[in-house]
């Protein structure tokens, strides 16, 4: 096997610390130098660099901090640090209108991905479509010339008083019917069953759409007056109220 060749190392110029300009130890140089020189080699390279002049030095406890000599550092002249203090005003200018941009397009982004993707169109204009349709249909009988005008509120409300007016008489005249037949049980006038009695008198029951209508929750009992019954819910089950409206047919 070849030997290997030797590796030509980079030559230290010496400046790296005045780029840096951050404190080391010994232990640091010989770290970034991958361990190619010694922890003891660095510790004698800074000190001779630390009597030269060009860094100074600080001990910590067991330890010898190194940073570059700061009297060695060049300075701005005072036209030069106005100079970097406008440009720096100019970027800072510059990033904030950046950002502005940013806010502004990331708000357009927000908004273009709120709104209905392409593939999906179609069936939303279908159901609009859908719907349009169910909406022309209930307006249609509206819009012909025979179609009644719309009921006042007024109007309703008489309707609504007549309903409760005539369902009252309606059930009290069922309740005398009770009674009487009743009253006729009791002394014997009407034998056989009730059926076999209501046929003899001729006595027309409630046909299947009445009984319905009194079952269903549009003949609940409402409040004094109030012109109200119970909303049926989808489940069956009673709600909150709603005013009833009618139409004259």
């Amino acid at each position: 096997m070849p030997p290997k060749p030797d590796r030509k190392e980079k030559p230290v110029k010496g400046d790296d610390a005045e780029k840096v300009n951050r404190p080391y130890a010994s232990t640091d140089v010989s770290a970034n130098l991958k361990n190619r020189v010694t922890k003891t080699e660095a510790q004698k390279a800074l000190n001779a660099l630390a009597e030269k002049g060009s860094l100074t030095l600080k001990p910590y406890g067991k330890q010898t901090i190194f940073v570059y000599n700061q009297s060695q550092l060049s300075v701005l002249d005072p036209e030069e640090m106005i100079q970097l203090d406008n440009q720096l005003k100019k970027v800072k200018s510059a990033l904030d209108e950046r950002r502005k941009e940013l806010k502004l397009l990331q708000s357009e982004i927000a908004s273009l991905e709120a709104q209905p993707k392409t593939k999906e169109l179609s069936d939303a204009i279908s159901e609009v479509a859908a719907g349009n349709e169910l909406i022309f249909t209930a307006l249609k009988a509206f819009r012909e010339e025979s179609a009644a005008a719309p009921m006042s509120p007024k109007d309703t409300a008489k309707i609504d008083a007549d309903w409760d007016r005539w369902r009252k008489e309606w059930t009290s005249r069922k309740k005398v019917y009770r009674d009487l037949y009743g009253m006729l049980t009791d002394c014997g006038m009407a034998s056989g069953s009730q059926a076999d009695f209501e046929e003899e008198q001729g006595i027309d029951n409630d046909d299947d759409e009445t009984k319905a209508v009194e079952a269903g929750e549009f003949c609940h009992p409402v409040g004094h007056g109030s012109g109200k019954r119970k909303q049926p819910s989808s489940g069956g089950s009673t709600g909150r109220t709603i005013s009833v409206k009618r139409t004259r047919t």
